[in-house]
């Protein structure tokens, strides 16, 4: 039964209980100062005691203007409301952005007022066919679909719900990494619109394997640089730089601290742009895009000989699934689009250094030249 505690001179209704051994409290303002009148809207407060300790919410005569007690309806608009404002607290504007859109779309096709605990499997269900006369692709419903999921895991947790509805993901083709090849990343390199500046920017990405931002976000600390826990993966994680790609990402700070970059709105996007355009230019595939510097970082390690789980840890990735994609591949095979590593490695092989896959991949006679002298000359 709930009782009477005051709080600065005036009186509340103290409901307490106990969840797995914890003590929870819940308490109801009586709007009076009288003792008298606070003990008959106690009462009012004891008939659904039961109720408010599983959870339910309710509206006293004394706080509307019904005169009457009345259940408060927790709608998906004050679900999303609350959920968005809590992770705005701790995710990127990016991230809020797309959570934001999920929202908004699941609130149109179900109704801003409609119950958060009525909603069904049934109702999800309704939501992809929804996104999907959009004319959305499966990624991008995957994507909207992961919100909405930790939305309703969210409040299951704290106890909003019951139940969850099934939110399964749509299942997805798996399509090979994209990467750049020796013969791709020399033509761009040879680019005489590119400003060497690109050009080693490039580099830098290709030879760590950073995300596009990830840079913008990390600090050198003497040979390494220490990427912090707030990109993609939420892992943080540190890549060990040479002098000449230590240079280059001091080059790329500064500049976007202090030179053109200072100036420009998204630095990331600008520099994807300048890659596309390049890779365009050389006539790539046309879905090869400047994450494809990444797979190439991954691809090229396991032709060098990293295993799955250490490429896992360099990578940043929060579960070795992700990286498996890229031992998926028939490595014998892309080995040949990239000759200026397995000519290291038929050299010395030759000499009886390593047993290799790739003793027998045959050196083009016109080897992809190293860079790093080029740009630096």
């Amino acid at each position: 039964m709930a009782t009477l505690k005051p709080r600065r001179g005036t009186w509340y209704a103290r409901v307490l209980w106990y969840e797995e051994q914890k003590k929870k409290e819940k308490q109801v303002p009586l709007r009076t100062k009288s003792k008298v009148t606070a003990r008959e809207r106690l009462a009012e407060v004891n008939k659904v005691d039961d109720d408010i300790k599983q959870g339910m919410e309710f509206s006293f005569p004394w706080l509307n203007d019904d005169g009457r007690t009345k259940v408060i309806r927790f709608t998906l608009e004050n679900a999303v409301n609350k959920w968005i404002a809590r992770r705005k607290k701790i995710h990127r504007t990016k991230t809020i952005i797309s959570n934001e859109k999920s929202c908004e779309y699941f609130m149109e096709i179900i109704g801003k007022t409609y119950p958060l605990k009525s909603v069904t499997s049934s109702h999800i269900e309704t939501y992809v066919d929804y996104l999907e006369s959009l004319g959305l692709g499966v990624h991008s419903i995957n994507i909207h679909l992961r919100a909405i999921k930790t939305m309703f895991r969210y409040y299951h947790k704290m106890r909003k719900i019951d139940l969850l509805p099934i939110i399964d993901q749509l299942s997805v083709k798996q399509n090979p990494p994209k990467y750049i090849t020796d013969y791709e990343f020399d033509a761009i390199m040879k680019l005489e619109w590119l400003d060497d500046f690109y050009k080693q920017i490039f580099l830098l990405y290709r030879e760590t394997g950073m995300r596009l931002r990830e840079p913008m976000m990390s600090t050198l600390n003497g040979s390494w640089v220490d990427i912090p826990n707030l990109s993609k993966s939420k892992v943080g994680r540190n890549i060990e730089l040479d002098d000449s790609l230590k240079a280059i990402f001091l080059n790329l700070k500064d500049w976007c601290d202090n030179g053109y970059g200072s100036t420009i709105k998204d630095v990331g996007e600008h520099i994807s742009k300048k890659f596309k355009k390049a890779l365009r230019e050389i006539g790539a595939d046309e879905n090869k895009t400047f994450h494809s510097l990444r797979h190439t970082y991954a691809v090229r390690k396991l032709i060098q000989g990293a295993n799955i789980y250490h490429l896992k840890l360099i990578m940043g990735h929060a579960s070795v699934t992700t990286t498996e994609i890229y031992s998926n591949m028939n490595l014998k095979r892309v080995s040949q689009d990239f000759p200026t590593i397995v000519s290291t490695y038929v050299n010395e092989a030759k000499i009886g250094k390593v047993d290799t896959l790739l003793v027998d991949t045959e050196t083009p006679s016109s080897p992809y030249l190293p860079l790093y002298q080029e740009l630096q000359a």
